[in-house]
């Protein structure tokens, strides 16, 4: 939360009311709607997310470490992303713990990535506050290019569907994550935090450009 308030407060005079409104829009809405202005003027990495079907928030960057992308809420909920796969949360009614394998996850390059490339991993969450764990098997597919509009620009994307399996607990979902054809990085996804269970919405409104973002 420091990182949040020293990004607010280190800025230009040109970018203070862009970042009171934001602040505003952070710390005192539960359900928040940025202006297509609003979107193109964020000066810190932000996202909406949807959890669990509830109301839409904003999370921001808080740290990118090892390879990992750490999204703080304004309730102090945690959010770690990998290559746009979540791979933990934290303070949330129900969390995922682990995700095994992420060497090997085909969306650490998607722009690589082959029709029908699969990934077997371990996974760990908690469901309704209790812990549960199975062998995951997702297998990749490309499907048609599909546009998004965000902060009123238009763009097409990769759209990459995985499907996965957890056959010890007899279930199977399937994760969406629209790809950014020129930087590779996953710009929106739907996925679920544990098997078949708790789905979450992340629409990046403004990418990480480099480690020291």
């Amino acid at each position: 939360m420091l990182f949040i308030c020293l990004c607010l407060q280190a800025c230009t005079s040109s970018q203070k009311n862009v970042n009171d409104t934001i602040y505003h829009l952070l710390f005192e809405s539960s359900d928040i709607e940025l202006t297509d202005q609003e979107i193109q003027s964020l000066s810190v990495p932000s996202a909406y997310v949807r959890i669990n079907g509830q109301q839409q928030i904003v999370m921001v960057l808080g740290a990118f470490e090892n390879g990992e992308e750490k999204w703080v809420s304004q309730d102090r909920t945690l959010m770690v992303l990998r290559n746009g796969r979540v791979v933990k949360t934290l303070e949330w009614n129900d969390n995922l713990l682990s995700v095994s394998n992420l060497e090997q996850d085909p969306l650490a390059d998607p722009r690589r990535l082959v029709d029908g490339a699969s990934w077997s991993y371990m996974l760990s969450w908690t469901e309704e506050g209790l812990v549960r764990s199975g062998y995951a098997k997702s297998v990749f597919h490309r499907l048609a290019d599909d546009p998004l509009v965000i902060g009123g620009k238009r763009q097409m994307y990769h759209l990459i569907e995985e499907k996965v399996d957890v056959d010890d607990l007899g279930k199977s979902w399937v994760n969406r994550f629209w790809i950014d054809p020129q930087t590779g990085k996953v710009t929106k996804s739907l996925q679920s935090l544990g098997a078949d269970y708790f789905p979450i919405e992340i629409t990046i409104l403004k990418q990480r450009h480099n480690e020291k973002d």
